[in-house]
């Protein structure tokens, strides 16, 4: 590990139950001087530049709807990465729940806004822009009773200084990273728009389409197909469907950046007013 973190003894801190899991670590809520937190251990054999350069990237930034980063510990030659927990879970599990908890088109467009605020953020970073590679349903959280949300997993983060290969989940690809092309922080949109019309739409995008099977996936995806705009919620403003069209769009050029999304959205959201706790 090179980055220049606070290294924090594995004695201050307490591991509890495991909240999550992944091929290369863990996820444990732990407490740490008073404070629940999430402290992720990573897999023996994983402590490599993927790691290192998620530690870098997650103490460089500092935004309300990034996940906030306190430092790593080292214990019998496993890394420890602890974060700030979020008590809500992922809006994937959120979503796709047994329950099928309800909320609504305020709730829906509150939680695309703070996912693009948090894009906004990275794409701004001096000197280059930093993009995050796997926007997701996955790696948003939802906190305070569906109020707040934070993007999470900082592993494919990177900005562009470094080289670029492919990285993410193929469903949210972008189809210049899918064909192997040189890509920028618009491949971020394109996620960003498969995100927002999954939660419009409480469905997988492209879900006729076996996920295992990456090759169909890549095939239909650079071929331009993409998810039904008939499938969004009843009532949502014509406005963000088209806001979707153009983030999808197979040119990249031809997509809105997350800055003029966010700047956008932000003006529906306030004069919808204030969303209210999911119960």
């Amino acid at each position: 590990m090179t980055a220049a973190v606070d290294l924090i003894p594995f004695e201050e801190f307490k591991l509890g139950k495991i909240i999550g899991s992944g091929s290369f670590s863990s996820v444990f809520k732990a407490d740490w001087k008073n404070l629940a937190i999430a402290v992720k251990r990573i897999r023996l054999g994983y402590e490599d530049n993927k790691i290192d350069r998620e530690i870098i990237q997650l103490s460089r930034v500092s935004h309300e709807n990034l996940i906030q980063f306190y430092g790593v510990s080292k214990h019998d030659d496993r890394f420890f990465l602890l974060m700030e927990y979020v008590d809500g879970g992922s809006l994937h599990n959120f979503l796709y729940a047994d329950s099928q908890p309800s909320y609504s088109l305020a709730h829906a467009f509150n939680w695309s806004l703070q996912i693009a605020q948090g894009l906004a953020y990275l794409h701004a970073m001096k000197p280059k822009a930093v993009i995050h590679r796997d926007i997701k349903p996955h790696n948003a959280l939802l906190g305070q009773r569906g109020l707040s949300l934070k993007i999470c997993d900082f592993g494919t983060v990177i900005d562009q200084t470094l080289s670029m290969s492919e990285a993410g989940t193929s469903r949210y690809l972008a189809p210049e990273v899918l064909n192997g092309d040189r890509y920028n922080e618009k491949c971020d949109v394109y996620s960003w728009a498969f995100t927002f019309w999954e939660i419009l739409s409480r469905k997988m995008p492209l879900d006729e389409i076996d996920g295992t099977n990456t090759w169909n996936l890549k095939m239909a995806i650079t071929g331009g197909e993409r998810p039904s705009l008939n499938d969004v919620m009843a009532g949502c403003p014509e406005d963000f469907v088209s806001i979707i069209a153009a983030c999808w769009n197979m040119d990249p050029k031809l997509r809105l950046s997350m800055e003029l999304v966010a700047y956008i959205m932000n003006k529906f959201v306030i004069d919808a007013g204030p969303i209210q706790p999911l119960l």
